[in-house]
């Protein structure tokens, strides 16, 4: 349960702070008629249930079922049903890291709903008392549910919480449980943090088939098959602490945006459209990460559930590195007139960029002839639109080529207003 630094050993000590059912929780914020309802919240074009309340939960209705499956139940209880809101979702999930920040000088950014946070400084305190805290306090600020995981390892800590959101306070602190390896015993192999499918059943074969077991398996057994990571998820449960916090972002290697449509998509210009869309959209990532793209893919494809499926992709490499919108649109509308297939019902369809490098770091070519004060005016450009949109509500301002109708926009019929982000949506209190 320590660590070793200069030669003397530290006790470690990780929070994981998790929302619980953070998107019903979000749509719950501004709506307290939800609580204590059964509530969902579907994918893009109100396909498929990507989160649920305690009380759906509890109907048995699944992770990801689609939503056509489950009609009758959603009318035999009264299902609240919600279109996914992203921009409510990502506002609210920054304001709860921006509150951790006042608990711990490190915080790494897990998921859109979770974070870890470093409480080793504390470790002197009641942790328990301390992660009430940190519930009570983002609750108070920012009105979200908390569960919060305490542990010695960030692996020990991920298990830590699940228990957390099955107890009343809302806290477990594993580091002062007595019987660690009782809980394991509990704890199904398959259910680990970092443990996939394929792993667990390497593993059930060998007759590892809980945490337990994997904790005392032989090294050199894991080690075969999942190589250090095995090794150090076994140490991280014996209470070594292997994990360190990852304050940095990485730089991203590749950017997608892609889209299942409403309804096939059959003309060309529909198409084009979308991909313009998609590109606008991955250009603006690109600009946000202060990234370029090498290399730009397109790709389309009919429904796999239908006769004659088709899926195509073509890729262009980049004279030069670029975020600048006018260029990737070019460049995609090229590749799409060479995938597009007369007749064909397309039902999803979506652009990658790839051979990411630093938009401070763009390597010039000796074929390139745009001068700096083109390439200025271009970023100028760029930034301008990037502020109006962001200030005003995304596609405030876009290309033509993105098209105004927009046949293939994705159905979002149960969304809730943008409380948060955008001045029209603003609460209004009589």
């Amino acid at each position: 349960m320590s660590s070793t630094v200069l030669g003397k050993r530290v006790e470690k000590r990780f929070a994981l702070v998790d929302c619980n059912n953070f998107y019903v929780s979000c749509e719950r914020l501004f709506n307290p008629a939800l609580i204590g309802k059964p509530v969902v919240v579907l994918s893009n074009n109100d396909g498929c249930v990507v989160a649920r309340s305690q009380e759906v939960k509890d109907l048995g209705i699944k992770m990801g079922v689609p939503v056509f499956r489950i009609y009758d139940l959603i009318q035999r209880y009264n299902i609240q049903v919600y279109s996914s809101n992203y921009s409510l979702y990502g506002d609210l999930s920054g304001r709860v890291m921006s509150t951790l920040a006042y608990f711990a000088p490190d915080v790494e950014i897990y998921s859109i709903d979770e974070a870890f946070i470093d409480l080793s400084e504390f470790r002197y305190r009641d942790l328990t008392e301390y992660g009430s805290e940190i519930r009570q306090r983002v609750k108070q600020w920012v009105g979200i549910p908390v569960s919060v995981g305490i542990a010695p390892t960030k692996t020990l800590a991920k298990l830590a919480s699940h228990i957390a959101k099955q107890s009343d306070s809302g806290v477990f602190d594993l580091s002062v449980y007595p019987s660690i390896d009782e809980l394991l015993s509990k704890v199904d192999v398959g259910d680990l943090w970092g443990i996939g499918s394929q792993y667990a059943n390497w593993l059930r074969e060998r007759r590892i088939t809980t945490a337990l077991q994997l904790k005392d398996a032989n090294e050199n057994l894991i080690r075969t098959k999942m190589g250090i990571v095995g090794v150090k998820l076994q140490m991280e449960l014996r209470g070594e602490s292997c994990l360190a916090m990852e304050l940095i972002d990485s730089p991203k290697k590749g950017t997608c945006v892609s889209r299942s449509f409403p309804q096939p998509i059959k003309d060309l210009s529909d198409l084009k459209e979308a991909i313009a869309s998609f590109t606008h959209r991955a250009a603006e990532k690109l600009r946000r990460q202060k990234q370029a793209a090498s290399v730009i893919t397109v790709f389309a494809r009919t429904s796999p559930f239908r006769d004659n499926f088709y899926s195509n992709s073509a890729t262009s490499e980049l004279v030069l590195s670029t975020n600048y919108t006018v260029e990737l649109s070019r460049v995609a509308a090229n590749l799409v007139e060479s995938i597009y297939r007369q007749g064909q019902n397309f039902k999803k369809a979506g652009v990658i960029m790839t051979g990411l490098v630093s938009e401070s770091q763009i390597q010039g070519n000796l074929f390139d002839v745009s001068n700096d004060e083109a390439k200025q005016r271009s970023r100028n450009l760029m930034s301008v639109m990037d502020t109006i949109n962001e200030m005003y509500g995304r596609d405030t301002l876009r290309f033509a080529s993105n098209g105004v109708i927009q046949v293939w926009k994705t159905k979002s019929e149960q969304r809730s207003p943008r409380y948060t982000t955008c001045w029209q949506d603003l609460l209004e209190v009589s």
